[in-house]
């Protein structure tokens, strides 16, 4: 058994480059993110998520989203670890979305597992959203 390699970059520096690649609409560093299968978890069931492309037109289609709803930026807060063990991290954090001049419009909070390859780069295996589902939002996003 070969032994669990150790990640290069911190959970938060991880989560500073997802949040970056969305801001700025970058669909391939986002297809790049995940694992392969990868899970979406919500309360209306599970989507495997089997190939990047399926990433690149979610992301282009939430991103049509966020722009039409004045959202131009994202940073994660408050990243929680559940825990982590070699080659694993479970945990939770905020989404907090900012308009065009930087002011906060709304905030999602997600639950991830993140894996660790073989080459200590991370990917994001299962993303969950934790905001109560509602029809006339998109991925639970609460805008103010």
């Amino acid at each position: 058994m070969q032994p669990v390699p150790e990640a290069y970059e911190s959970i938060d520096d991880f989560f500073a480059r997802y949040t970056r690649y969305l801001s700025e609409g970058d669909f391939e560093g986002l297809a790049n993110i995940y694992n392969y299968p990868a899970l979406a978890v919500t309360a209306l069931g599970c989507q495997a998520i089997t190939e990047p492309q399926q990433t690149r037109d979610f992301f282009k289609q939430g991103r049509e989203f966020y722009l039409s709803h004045g959202i131009h930026g994202v940073r994660a807060r408050d990243i929680v670890t559940e825990i982590e063990v070699p080659g694993i991290w479970v945990g939770h954090l905020k989404l907090v979305n900012f308009d065009q001049s930087g002011a906060e419009v709304g905030e999602e909070r997600n639950a991830y597992q993140v894996v660790t390859l073989p080459d200590g780069s991370r990917r994001i295996a299962v993303t969950t959203p934790l905001d109560a589902y509602n029809p006339d939002q998109k991925s639970g996003v609460k805008l103010e």
